[in-house]
């Protein structure tokens, strides 16, 4: 199995627009076999950050599946929303540590 991790970093102020942005962008990944397996949002630690873990089917589906929801207008336009809302992102692509369950 392998996962991405998106890590980003959220306006100060901005976390409520990204969340109802992210409302919009997940079945978009999800309808091309993507799966939201958890979502976090600190508490505690750097501030303004959410950590986003998805089970994706390969690590070249990260470039595959970004390509294609990047044909379409609707999210186009959620990418400029997100534009507007996060100050950085990092992605890695991984799988599960062999002390992992």
């Amino acid at each position: 199995m392998v996962y991405l991790q998106a890590t980003l970093k959220i306006y100060q102020g901005k976390m409520e627009k990204f969340c109802e942005v992210m409302s919009g962008v997940v079945p978009l990944l999800e309808e091309r076999g993507w799966k939201l397996l958890a979502a976090y949002q600190n508490i505690i630690g750097r501030q303004n950050t959410i950590v986003d873990v998805w089970e994706i089917p390969d690590a070249n589906s990260v470039e595959k599946v970004l390509g294609a929801v990047g044909q379409l207008k609707a999210f186009r336009q959620l990418v400029v929303e997100l534009g507007d809302v996060v100050e950085e992102e990092v992605l890695q692509v991984m799988t599960k540590a062999s002390y992992s369950h």
